[in-house]
């Protein structure tokens, strides 16, 4: 693991910065890395869109280069697929794309097989993703133009996306809403 240190050049926000530097170079891996608090901005965690001014200490524990995506043998259920997409069937406990302290087995790398195609090099054909630890259906993209129009149709809510939860205990009522925060746990980043 190396370490890139840098002064903030301009006002911007910090994913943009981060994903204009050659060591990084996009910005899924930008936000990646503020994700896995791998970015300090003078010495403290900052979110994406934290905005720079200029001049501040940016220090980034960048991850080793794992080299290219590489096809896996990998036994994948392809519920549906056309020369277009394809719907895998990804079961619980297969991370779906490459990330910190996943270079290898994940399931971009076994889709490589399928064609998997468009989007970000390191998650070729990933519209959106599935948690590790759960299953179902996944869309994946074959080409570029596949890949955005399956983004803009997921960007304007014409994708219907639906999940079934198992409870262990007793509920409270038989129907309700789950308005509780989802994302990230803040003191263990591996966690949602």
């Amino acid at each position: 693991m190396s370490t890139l240190r840098f002064l903030a050049p301009e006002a911007e926000r910090l994913d943009r910065a981060l994903a204009g530097r050659v060591e990084i170079g996009s910005r899924s891996l930008a936000e990646r890395l503020i994700a896995d608090g791998a970015v300090r901005v003078d010495g403290q965690s900052r979110s994406k869109s934290h905005r720079l001014e200029g001049g501040e200490h940016v220090v980034v524990e960048l991850p080793p280069d794992p080299g290219p995506l590489v096809p896996e043998e990998m036994d994948i259920r392809i519920a549906w697929e056309d020369e277009y997409l394809l719907i895998a069937d990804k079961p619980a406990g297969v991370v779906v794309h490459p990330g910190t302290g996943h270079q290898r087995g994940t399931l971009v790398h076994g889709l490589l097989a399928h064609a998997a195609a468009g989007g970000d090099e390191e998650r070729p054909g990933i519209v959106h993703r599935l948690d590790r630890d759960t299953s179902g259906l996944l869309v994946v993209a074959r080409s570029d133009e596949a890949h955005e129009r399956l983004q803009e149709l997921i960007r304007r809510r014409r994708v219907e996306r639906r999940y079934l939860a198992l409870v262990k205990g007793t509920l409270r009522s038989r129907t309700g809403r789950n308005e509780a925060p989802v994302g990230r746990d803040r003191l263990d980043k591996s966690r949602h």
